[in-house]
């Protein structure tokens, strides 16, 4: 087949992943378990309709696993077809693989435990890791039996084609048009509900680094060490007497950013359900409402001094939780969405625990703490989440497309907050500051730890925004009133927040809950039955008319 011949038949071929389903919104992997679209799923689709609209298809091949299913019909308005309706086929061998023992597992979870190209080689060929399910050449081989004996003669007739699948189902077609060897493998990072066309996929495959995108999973996945190496770069620069004063607006501008990338892969859609859950709110509730007023009373009647270390933990125990949480919890293998509940819930409780806290301990004017600490914690929060929403809904596709590849991002601006941080260290006072930041730090996880909530879905969530308290309001109530022993804690508690940080990786595996936990099905739409799994048979074709009787879900 000449290339000129072979070019224009791959013109009329066109991909697309399904639109975001709810184990995409939480990292998880789906294989062959049936999870629906989300809101934004749902959004994806109707955005590739109307940049196609007008295309004319012929056929459309289907995978029988709802979000394909879904996708398909919102994309092809199969629930009322017409005249330029194409032809649907239904083909199971279309389904995602079957990914056995990784089947709802985090992917950051799995990267940490058995490392990137382990966990590279699990999901693109075969790997000791991954137990049960589907081998790849099982999995290779249905796929490939449909692109020979379904896709090929359907493009060889004339046909306009649109194949409607999965993540790995798309990357195996592409190995195939591409003539590459079956255990040359490379993530594509589709995103969802993107259209590929067949002509462009030599391009968008060469815009793929296999290198770069493993050194970037690994930027996530080991962020403690990122961390780390950050705060020591910070410190040896500061030893050498580089000195750089950041800007208050600079530091919560790499908070802000690093916390709007992690949102724009979340479902913030659903934000309501979490941020209403009675669990939560009696969370926050305990902690950020009942202990810091109950502490601060104590410190009041004991007239304990604004500058004692009591003190200065009853302000830190009332410090909302950071957005920095969110971005942790996506790199432990959180669902993020409850972080992000706690972030808000706590910014707001906090208008009224903290500026109490700063009015009995530190004598301080209830006024302006309220202000700062509602222009620090609760307006930043809002305003990243009004952003992020609006970004997704004006470019659904795009949004998380960048969200979900530039994880590593959020990490390293975090790590450039940290850097500049340390330049702003009072070397000097090590031994005045530092037992205290360290007792701060390791407090607030005793009190995670505690309160928690526990073998629950959410309970990696509960500890991450519980230890991550938002030191960058601290520094700006601290700098504004003149507490010079509260800013340098507050700077110094970065250190070993930090360096904890590895802590709270070995510790989160015995906080998420099971894959195989029975609340799954529940928590992610999930039927309690999986279809049948591996089998080589296409279904019949679905004429426009029984198109219209698709299933869907709104």
């Amino acid at each position: 087949m000449s290339d000129q011949v072979r070019q224009e038949l791959l013109s009329r071929l066109f991909m697309v992943r399904h639109g975001e389903s709810t184990c995409n919104s939480v990292h998880r992997i789906a294989g062959q378990r049936d999870a629906p679209l989300t809101f934004l799923g749902r959004i994806q689709a109707e955005k590739v309709a109307q940049g196609h609209r007008g295309r004319r298809f012929d056929r459309v091949y289907v995978s029988p696993l709802a979000r394909a299913h879904e996708t398909a019909g919102l994309i092809f308005d199969l629930a009322d077809p017409g005249p330029g309706t194409p032809e649907v086929v239904v083909d199971e061998r279309l389904m995602e693989r079957d990914f056995g023992s990784y089947t709802l597992e985090s992917k950051s979870i799995l990267q940490r435990r058995h490392g990137i190209a382990e966990y590279e080689r699990a999901m693109n060929a075969d790997s000791p890791t991954m137990h049960g399910g589907e081998t790849f050449a099982q999995f290779r081989d249905r796929v490939h039996a449909f692109y020979e004996q379904e896709l090929l003669p359907a493009l060889r007739r004339g046909e306009v084609v649109c194949v409607v699948s999965h993540k790995y189902v798309v990357e195996l077609i592409c190995r195939f048009l591409l003539d590459r060897p079956a255990d040359e493998s490379y993530d594509l990072r589709l995103p969802n509900s993107q259209m590929l066309q067949g002509d462009r996929i030599h391009s968008y495959v060469k815009n793929e680094n296999k290198t770069l995108n493993m050194v970037y999973d690994w930027t996530v996945v080991n962020h403690p060490v990122v961390f780390c190496a950050g705060l020591a770069a910070g410190l040896l620069a500061n030893l050498a007497g580089v000195r750089l004063s950041a800007s208050p607006y600079v530091l919560l501008a790499l908070l802000v950013l690093a916390s709007v990338i992690t949102m724009c892969r979340i479902e913030l859609e659903n934000a309501r359900g979490f941020v209403t859950d009675p669990g939560t709110l009696r969370s926050v509730a305990l902690r950020y409402l009942a202990l810091p007023l109950v502490l601060a009373a104590v410190l009041r009647f004991a007239d304990v001094g604004g500058d004692s270390k009591a003190a200065i933990a009853a302000v830190f125990l009332a410090t909302p939780s950071s957005v920095v949480a969110m971005t942790v919890s996506r790199c432990l293998g959180g669902m993020i969405m409850p972080a992000f509940a706690q972030v808000l819930l706590s910014s707001l409780a906090a208008t009224v625990s903290l500026s109490t806290v700063l009015a009995l301990t530190l004598r301080e004017d209830v006024g302006p703490a309220v202000a700062i600490t509602a222009a620090t914690s609760t307006g930043v929060v809002t305003a990243a989440y009004l952003l992020v929403r609006r970004l997704r809904e004006r470019s659904p596709i795009r949004t998380a497309k960048y969200g979900e590849r530039n994880g590593y991002v959020a990490v390293l601006l975090l790590t450039a907050f940290i850097v500049l941080v340390c330049l702003k260290l009072d070397l000097d006072g090590f031994s005045r500051y530092a037992p205290t930041a360290a007792g701060v730090a390791v407090g607030l996880r005793l009190v995670a730890a505690l309160l928690k909530r526990r073998r629950h879905v959410h309970t990696l969530d509960d500890y991450t925004a519980m230890t991550y308290p938002n030191v960058f309001a601290v520094v700006i109530i601290a700098a504004f009133t003149g507490h010079t022993a509260l800013e340098q804690v507050a700077i110094w508690t970065l250190l070993p927040m930090f360096v904890l940080s590895f802590f709270d990786s070995w510790y989160a595996r015995f906080l998420v809950v099971a894959p195989d936990d029975p609340r799954w099905p529940g928590v992610l739409g999930l039927p309690e039955q999986t279809p049948a799994r591996g089998r080589a048979v296409p279904a019949p074709s679905v004429s426009p008319d029984s198109a219209s009787r698709m299933p869907t879900r709104s």
